[in-house]
């Protein structure tokens, strides 16, 4: 399984079933059981094969078929609370045995209490012997219920990982789109070759490194490998030929320091998430600025989380505090991938750096040291 499955089997991605639909599901299934349980003992005392009933039919009937209405409900309920899968199976199990055992008690209990209201027997029995029965009428039902309940989640789930899988796929089609794109602009095209004709006769192994890595970029740009996520180290050599075009472009007047954790470099990060905010640091930050600037990428662990930082020391942020960059399109869809994969435990802010730039973090949930995912 690819870690990106993993990611969207998170237990709260299922929002729970609305309470009109529990009880108006549950009432219905159990009056059309009271139908069929009459109608079918109506049919065998027609053709000889029951004994006509003294007691009142329809009122016991209706009266054990309600009485499971809330009990439907508190199954549904607790197989959402409580689902029986790792790693929390045993106190799932315990709730459930634990439910069905009050179920068995509380049913045997409503018996002995309404027999003279609704003549479950003609002969009262004692209260082991009621207990004994409520055993074999109520457990099996209770288990099938339960099976029901989970089946019934597992169905939901397999549906929202699939609307999910599909919304990340157009996600991460959008992003390449966006990195091709920007790739693509005349003008970053214009500037890339200018600079390359310029060194074809200064230094042509080097105006030949620079069409290498353009290309590497353009092809890069164009791969659709299907994955939302890759290794850290993955997303920094897909990142290489870039830094190094624009690093040919300014001159000296682009500086590009690392400070990466070893530890980290097998993390899994979006795909295409820091050459994104890499760009958006040379273009919006250093870009506008005549003088040296500088762009410093750093990844650490920070306890359960990933974090990445992108600072530079550009034009920084304007007056009103809002990023130039901040409502784009990339960075508004790196914000919905990262809350599809991760829910709350991700996050991407932008703020002002010290003394001046910007700085991008990003922070992504990290194995723990066992090596689960925490949640």
């Amino acid at each position: 399984m690819h870690e990106q499955d993993e990611a969207l089997t998170e237990p709260e991605e299922v929002p729970p079933l609305p309470a009109w639909a529990l009880w108006s599901g549950a009432l219905g299934w159990w009056l059309t059981d009271a139908l069929v349980t009459v109608s079918q003992v109506r049919l065998l005392q027609y053709a000889g094969e029951e004994p006509a009933s003294e007691g009142p039919l329809w009122r016991m009937a209706l009266g054990s078929s309600l009485l499971w209405v809330p009990i439907t409900v508190l199954c549904l309920r607790l197989s959402e609370w409580f689902p029986l899968h790792r790693p929390r199976w045993r106190r799932a199990g315990a709730v459930h045995l634990a439910t069905l055992a009050t179920v068995v008690l509380g049913r045997a209990l409503f018996v002995v209490l309404t027999q003279d209201v609704f003549g479950w027997y003609a002969r009262p029995p004692g209260f082991g012997t009621v207990l004994a029965q409520s055993v074999v009428n109520n457990v099996l039902p209770y288990v099938l219920m339960t099976a029901g309940a989970h089946a019934l989640g597992l169905a939901r789930r397999a549906h929202v990982r699939q609307q999910r899988a599909s919304r990340l796929q157009a996600r991460l089609a959008e992003a390449r789109l966006q990195v091709l794109t920007s790739q693509l602009r005349p003008h970053f095209l214009f500037n890339a070759l200018n600079a390359v004709a310029a060194l074809v006769h200064k230094d042509p192994d080097a105006a030949e490194r620079m069409l290498a890595r353009l290309g590497d970029l353009l092809r890069h740009g164009l791969e659709s490998s299907g994955r939302q996520e890759v290794t850290l180290r993955e997303e920094l050599d897909a990142l290489a030929p870039y830094l190094d075009i624009e690093r040919t472009r300014f001159g000296e007047r682009l500086a590009v320091e690392w400070r990466l954790a070893p530890d980290v470099l097998d993390a899994r990060i979006p795909h295409l998430a820091l050459q994104l905010l890499v760009e958006n640091a040379i273009r919006h930050g250093l870009a506008p600025r005549a003088e040296p600037g500088r762009v410093l990428i750093s990844a650490a662990r920070d306890g359960d989380s990933l974090h990445v930082q992108v600072r530079d020391d550009g034009v920084g942020l304007p007056p009103s505090g809002l990023p130039r960059h901040g409502r784009g399109v990339g960075l508004s869809n790196l914000r919905a991938r990262l809350a599809a994969l991760h829910g709350t435990r991700a996050t991407l802010e932008l703020r002002p750096g010290e003394p001046r730039g910007t700085v991008a973090e990003l922070r992504l949930p990290l194995p723990s040291r066992g090596g689960e995912v925490t949640t």
